[in-house]
């Protein structure tokens, strides 16, 4: 079964040398966010992604900050708070259900969250029904090799099973990029939807 992040480590997600090398403003802006938009930021931990993505969206946009870890939750509820940012919504997952309404987001974050779940497929098809139309669902995810950072690598995911995962989801690749040497993001869109 898949190991959860150990939310003990939860502060080592917020580091500098995470901040250096993701660069999460920058990145949710050249992924597409914008201001207005509503964003699923699923598997947030203690909102890594949330904060930024939610100065970017500003007062009309929203984030759903969506984690199955009550503890990374209430991590993201308190540094929301503190930096007076009224447009995040905490929401409680599970392994095997999103509760949000369907068709309700223009961008699916989930940044090294598929690794910790069995059923990847199966997730990725209830994320992208979370989708408006010419919505864009967004994969981080570690480069499979042997590195001293970030998890073993036989906890990483060949890119060619996150594709064939993404497929039988409903899912097509728009674009990837390398992040930096060690993490990519894969940008996916609704496969029904005009090219």
């Amino acid at each position: 079964m898949p190991q959860k992040f150990d939310t003990r480590q939860k502060q080592s997600l917020l580091s500098d040398e995470r901040h250096e090398a993701l660069q999460p403003d920058a990145l949710l802006r050249r992924l597409g966010l914008r201001k207005g938009d509503t964003m699923a930021d699923i598997g947030c931990g203690p909102g890594f992604f949330t904060l930024p993505a939610a100065k970017i969206v500003g007062p009309t946009g929203r984030v759903f900050a969506a984690d199955i870890q009550g503890e990374m939750l209430t991590a993201v509820r308190s540094r929301a708070a503190e930096a007076e940012l009224t447009n995040v919504r905490v929401v409680k997952t599970s392994d095997t259900e999103i509760p949000l309404p369907a068709a309700s987001c223009n961008f699916i974050l989930m940044a090294f969250v598929l690794s910790e779940l069995d059923q990847r497929a199966t997730f990725l098809h209830k994320a992208a029904r979370l989708l408006k139309p010419k919505g864009r669902l967004i994969v981080v995810e570690w480069v499979k090799r042997e590195e001293a950072d970030g998890p073993p690598a036989d906890e990483r995911i060949p890119l060619d099973d996150l594709l064939a995962d993404a497929t039988a989801a409903g899912l097509r690749l728009d674009e990837r990029e390398d992040l930096n040497d060690s993490q990519y993001s894969c940008v996916f869109l609704p496969a029904a939807e005009n090219r």
